[in-house]
């Protein structure tokens, strides 16, 4: 949270590329700091995606806001591979362009077919 303030200020509680950059930071910082204790980056994602799937269930948001979180978490996830090596600011930096080239989305079946890019709604 205090990255995406430091990066977007409170933009970043709103559903915009920020809020896409937000999620794909916070569930790539997760498996970065699972894998200090335990070196198995698998079980570290699976762990990453069932912890932030499960805060989607603890702050339920409408359907279109789910998915676009949920969809945002899993491309985190893929994008992990790109800065498992990077430090914090190149990871930021990598973060930062990917989020600026989010799609607009406005419908949940949009989200189900864009694979490996960040979304937004507005």
């Amino acid at each position: 949270m205090n990255i995406a303030q430091k990066e977007y200020g409170s933009r970043h509680h709103l559903s915009n590329k920020a809020n896409a950059f937000r999620h794909a930071l916070w569930v790539i910082l997760i498996i970065k700091s699972c894998l200090k204790w335990r070196n198995n980056e698998e079980q570290a994602k699976t762990w990453a995606k069932k912890f932030t799937d499960w805060h989607e269930d603890f702050s339920p948001n409408e359907a279109l806001e789910r998915a676009m979180d949920l969809h945002n978490n899993k491309v985190g996830i893929a994008l992990f591979e790109n800065v498992k090596a990077e430090n914090e600011i190149k990871t930021i930096s990598f973060l930062k362009q990917k989020a600026s080239e989010s799609m607009q989305i406005e419908t949940v079946e949009e989200v189900e077919k864009l694979e490996n890019k960040l979304v937004y709604i507005q």
